[in-house]
């Protein structure tokens, strides 16, 4: 591990403090220690930090997370109970021939005319 990955490494490993508060850090650490050492043996080299991060955030999100409370029911009043209107009568097709329902909405082209 070079010089630039370890100072990668640190500010991951700041960003995670500061996103993270209430764990205590060695939990932190220990994750991303565990998550370092899947990486062990990559000759490419640049990109480890980053995925570092995103797969301990995933893991942190995922174990720590706390369920939000359930917001309180909004409550209303009563509507007052309505007539309702009769139906509508159905559409008369004028046409001689019926269409379905894709051949009356559908849109035509002028190409396929």
């Amino acid at each position: 591990m070079d010089d630039n990955e370890k100072h990668a490494l640190d500010v991951v490993r700041a960003r995670l403090f500061q996103r993270y508060p209430d764990l205590e850090p060695e939990i932190v650490e220990d994750l991303i220690a565990a998550t370092l050492d899947r990486f062990d043996g990559c000759r490419v080299r640049d990109f480890v930090p980053l995925l570092i991060e995103r797969a301990t955030t995933r893991t942190l999100d995922a174990t720590y997370s706390r369920t939000p409370a359930p917001p309180e029911p909004i409550r209303t009043s009563e509507l007052p109970a309505t007539a309702h209107a009769e139906p509508a009568a159905p559409a008369v097709i004028s046409s001689g021939r019926v269409r379905g329902v894709r051949g009356a909405f559908a849109r035509r082209s002028p190409r396929l005319s």
